[in-house]
């Protein structure tokens, strides 16, 4: 009995050691883990942070945008280079921004990383995409064309918005090289999309590729209260050895090369006998009184000006019917010209204003000395003793000679409003309109 009592205890005793070395094995083991994980951890986090960096780059709104622009997703492609162990994100629809260690289409490293906008207007990024895609493709002008009302045809680039309208070659002798002119609508930070001329010449099969430069000539309109539209001016300069205009051209984006549209490049006509005034007006919309229309158009006849161009949409049968009748006597080039957005509404029809105005100044460059920039219901009227523009002008330019030896190449008129529509007064009769003024 006396044995068989110590080899129980003997057996506890060593049971009790083998859990006490088990419980000091597990304790240790538990301290170590949160080491291995923290240094499994530190090891991935450049990887997450190189591919997190670099989707931020891709993801974010453009520099000098005035909202972010969501991303969409159908258009997103995933790269990934199991060789150097990292994923670069980049949009079909936007320019790339690699990282560090990529290379760009040239082949050539980029060094560092660059606001999209530079990137874009960087010319090896932008012209030189769009040259090596006309070597790749060698195409033809293009003989389906985008419209979207009248004569605006749009560049297709989705989602940004852009429509172009006319073109016109500009050879003025004070600018550095012969351009072309594209008068278009887009959104307000089209200016970071670079894009690029083609232009086309009937002695050439493949275009001319060209960056565009960008000039607003207009406010900020949201037809719908979406999307923010601007107007501007897409200049194309001409290499210098050419020496013919182009035939047409059309404009293209450097990371989606689409030929959605064609505007032939109108040449200004230079007369030999220039017309002193002409007149060059905002676009014409609704309804008009017959009786002022007249008024207005015969008193431009009457103080010198020898024609006048209208630009219309959406105008009334009576009005269209006097202006038809003035463009067959030749006093009024008639043009119908329904915005870039449609006619539903005023904001969509304003987006035209500076647009026909322009369209009408470069058609005309060669053809009128002075050009008068008044609306419908507005009229420059020569002060007395002086009964029409020249005198008046030719009294201007020699007051301002005397005084300043200045050559004077525009003029600006103070205005003053007479509100017709008031009705009549008290003191008056009913059949009369009170001409109630306020100077500005």
């Amino acid at each position: 009995m006396l044995l068989r009592s110590r080899f129980r205890r003997s057996r506890c005793t060593l049971l009790f050691a083998c859990l006490l070395v088990s419980s000091a094995v597990m304790y240790a083991a538990w301290n170590l883990l949160p080491d291995a994980s923290d240094r499994i951890e530190q090891q991935l986090q450049p990887r997450q942070r190189h591919t997190t960096s670099n989707v931020t780059a891709n993801s974010s709104s453009r520099p000098g945008s005035s909202s972010q622009r969501p991303v969409s997703l159908p258009s997103l492609r995933i790269v990934t280079r199991p060789s150097i162990h990292e994923t670069t994100v980049s949009f079909a629809r936007s320019p790339v921004v690699e990282n560090n260690n990529t290379t760009d289409d040239d082949g050539e490293a980029d060094t560092d990383v660059e606001p999209t906008d530079k990137l874009v207007k960087r010319e090896r990024d932008a012209e030189q995409r769009v040259r090596r895609e006309v070597q790749r493709l060698r195409p033809r002008p293009p003989t389906s064309v985008r419209y979207s009302h009248g004569q605006w045809q749009i560049v297709d680039d989705k989602p940004l918005q852009v429509y172009v309208y006319s073109a016109f070659y500009d050879s003025r002798p004070d600018i550095d090289r012969p351009q072309v002119r594209i008068i278009a609508v887009a959104e307000s930070d089209v200016h970071s999309y670079g894009f690029c001329c083609l232009l086309w010449y009937t002695s050439r099969r493949l275009p001319d590729v060209v960056e565009t430069t960008v000039d607003q000539i207009g406010p900020q309109i949201s037809p719908h209260g979406l999307t923010v539209l601007e107007q501007f001016i897409f200049s194309c300069r001409l290499d210098p050895g050419k020496t013919e205009p182009p035939a047409s051209v059309s404009v293209v984006a450097p990371h989606d090369f689409r030929l959605s549209n064609l505007l032939p490049v109108h040449i200004p006509a230079r007369p030999k006998r220039m017309i002193e005034f002409g007149h060059c007006m905002s676009i014409l919309y609704w309804k008009q009184d017959p009786f002022r229309l007249v008024e207005w158009l015969e008193a431009h006849r009457l103080w010198g000006v020898g024609e006048v161009n209208i630009y219309t949409t959406m105008i009334d049968n009576v009005t269209d019917g006097i202006l038809r009748r003035y463009a067959d006597s030749g006093f009024v080039n008639y043009r119908k010209s329904p915005g870039p957005l449609g006619d539903d509404n005023e904001y969509a029809i304003l987006l035209s204003m500076s647009p026909v105005i322009n369209d009408c100044l470069y058609r005309n460059m060669y053809r009128y000395r002075y050009v008068v920039c008044t609306d419908v219901d507005e009229l420059i009227v020569p002060a007395s003793p002086h009964h029409n523009y020249s005198e008046m002008l030719d009294a201007a330019a020699a007051a301002a000679t005397s005084r300043d030896n200045a050559v004077v190449h525009s003029y600006i008129f103070r205005n003053a409003y007479f509100f017709l529509d008031f009705g009549a007064t008290d003191t008056e009769p009913w059949y009369l309109l009170t001409q109630r003024c306020c100077i500005k």
